[in-house]
């Protein structure tokens, strides 16, 4: 979902949010960060209502005993994983049935020094492929090894507890490799690069065989296509 200039995610999502979210949402210093989190929280809820018929404001969500976000076992909802990410100007959520998930949207910045950041945060083949690009295109790779980076780590629940120089994506097309500080098998996972807004960065990580092609359904929902829905099922 993209987030206009003059939009107000709040005066039509927050009625969705629980105490906790909402209480989360009025600590955000600015009201960019905050609009962007209470985006992304109702639209969360409302991808997680059409999947499990509950209402977008009965879901209740907490940390599960893997360390993961997800929908309490007691709603009944089905084996229903999600993940959810937010920058300013857009939100993205992905909702998957029986398999780990994990998204990250990035709004990218053309001043980051992409090599010097991936450096320190990338593995040693990653490095040595976005050395070799022209300054002029190192950016737009970084963004989108970081984003593959993100959605993996998002999806197995490890987050910044999982090394990211300890494996590193090839693209085009995308696929993964573990170092042996790692212990992941790369038949096990399958990638996809969203084409969002221009300035954005999308990726989606799924743990789901490579010799079984998932079905992904991406779409864009509007903030006004949310509050209908809010409307018609809060």
């Amino acid at each position: 979902m993209s987030l206009e200039p003059g939009c107000d995610p709040a005066a039509t999502l927050w009625p969705l949010l629980d105490e906790a979210e909402r209480s989360r949402a009025d600590r955000f210093r600015f009201a960019a960060d905050r609009d962007a989190y209470v985006a992304a929280h109702g639209l969360l809820r409302i991808l997680l209502s059409r999947e499990s018929g509950a209402a977008p404001n009965n879901l209740r969500l907490r940390v599960l005993a893997s360390g993961k976000p997800g929908v309490d076992p007691s709603q009944d909802c089905g084996d229903l994983q999600f993940s959810l990410s937010h920058t300013r100007g857009m939100v993205a959520c992905a909702v998957a049935r029986t398999h780990d998930v994990g998204i990250d949207v990035e709004r990218c910045d053309p001043a980051l020094p992409a090599l010097d950041m991936a450096q320190r945060l990338f593995a040693p083949a990653e490095i040595e492929r976005l050395a070799a690009l022209p300054p002029s295109q190192q950016n737009a790779m970084f963004y989108r090894l970081w984003t593959l980076k993100e959605a993996y780590t998002k999806a197995v629940g490890q987050g910044i507890a999982l090394p990211l120089h300890g494996f590193s994506f090839c693209l085009d097309p995308v696929s993964i490799k573990f170092s042996s500080l790692v212990a992941d098998n790369v038949h096990a996972w399958q990638f996809s690069e969203i084409v969002a807004d221009p300035g954005y960065c999308l990726a989606l990580a799924v743990r789901r065989p490579v010799a079984d092609p998932m079905t992904l359904d991406a779409a864009s929902m509007s903030l006004r296509a949310c509050a209908a829905y809010a409307a018609k099922r809060g």
